[in-house]
């Protein structure tokens, strides 16, 4: 057979073989028992990792207690309990082994009648080894052997309280996220509010965080040069069309029972003990509705204990194992310098993807 004929013949055989698997595929629509999903659809997903210990062991369960620094993360209403200056620092090691870290950091400052504070978050993936079309297995010299994917937002936040019972807040943040030579870059405002009803001990908080537009990613990367001194008499610079990428807008909502401790606790006041419960329900437009339920217990404003459940989107992964998003932890206040200094400790079960532990220290007056 000659060549010519049998290049034909794969040819053909080889049109035949797509031809039928398109006729043959199986189209995937949404429907009523598995609906369509933007899980993944969304840049700075880094926005969804939460910041501080004593959040952390209650599963994340903590919009409506929000107070302090870490407030302007979670619920900016928080900043309006502010008695004086405050700071906190957090720093997390994600994923045993892989380098990640995700830090926080944050001061605020009396304001207005109200609390005004200054934010900062990093995420950074550390070091990952280069490849490139040229070099799939790296080591190209032109480009560099490794990178590192950084993400960070600054925010500045205010908050007061408007009634003894009623506080609310806002926040605006210039967040990015990339590598040196192609990054992406928003804008986002969150607002908040807290209130407490006076009744059984009940207090409720509502956060929409991370509204802003979409944005394209822009850099060297995804630009090029054109040389062709047939058509253009010089270089002709060019930029790939990306698809904009849009915030991982969410809401939470929370529900504090409070069981001891205050006069008007659901069963008893009890002086120098503070026991209390929170519902958190969290909507983001990429995940499904995320419940969470978390208990803390105090000891004379000084001994804390913390512990929590949290459900993510068990309905759509493999990790339905009960110690998945179950969390636990405690903290220990002293005074100093007129001041308290605040140490948490949290440790957070994500099954086969291992446990996260975060530390965090906050020096405040509350």
């Amino acid at each position: 057979m000659r060549l010519s004929t049998l290049m034909g013949v794969v040819a053909l055989a080889t049109a035949t073989g797509q031809a039928v698997a398109q006729t043959q595929g199986t189209p995937i629509v949404p429907s009523p028992s598995e609906p369509a999903s933007r899980v993944g659809t969304r840049g700075a997903n880094f926005l969804l990792i939460g910041v501080g210990a004593r959040s952390q062991a209650m599963a994340n369960a903590y919009t409506g207690l929000a107070s302090g620094a870490t407030a302007m993360y979670w619920n900016p209403a928080g900043l309006g309990s502010s008695a004086g200056v405050d700071f906190a620092f957090t720093r997390t090691a994600l994923y045993e082994g892989l380098d990640i870290t995700h830090t926080f950091a944050g001061v605020v400052l009396p304001f207005a009648g109200g609390g005004l504070g200054l934010s900062y978050i990093q995420f950074d993936s550390g070091d990952i080894p280069r490849t490139t079309e040229d070099d799939p297995d790296g080591g190209d010299p032109t480009t560099g052997r490794v990178f590192a994917w950084q993400s960070t937002a600054v925010g500045l936040h205010y908050g007061r309280r408007l009634t003894d019972r009623l506080a609310v807040g806002a926040g605006a943040k210039i967040i990015g996220e990339g590598m040196n030579d192609a990054r992406t870059n928003w804008w986002a405002l969150d607002v908040g509010t807290q209130f407490n009803t006076g009744l059984y001990g009940l207090q409720i908080g509502a956060a929409l965080t991370n509204v802003g537009p979409a944005a394209n990613a822009e850099g060297t990367l995804i630009e090029r040069r054109i040389n062709n001194t047939n058509v253009f008499p010089f270089a002709l610079p060019v930029q790939f069309k990306t698809t904009p990428a849009n915030l991982p807008t969410a809401f939470r909502f929370s529900v504090i029972s409070q069981l001891m401790g205050t006069s008007d606790a659901l069963l008893s006041a009890t002086p120098g003990q503070n026991l209390r419960t929170v519902l958190e329900l969290s909507d983001g437009v990429d995940t499904d509705l995320q419940i969470a339920l978390a208990g803390e217990y105090t000891y004379r404003n000084v001994v804390f204990l913390r512990a929590g459940k949290r459900w993510l989107n068990e309905a759509h992964t493999e990790f339905r194992e009960g110690s998945h998003g179950l969390s636990f932890g405690g903290g220990l206040r002293v005074p100093m310098l007129g001041r308290h200094l605040t140490f948490d400790y949290a440790h957070t079960s994500f099954t086969d993807l291992g446990a996260v532990q975060v530390f965090s220290f906050e020096l405040g007056g509350n």
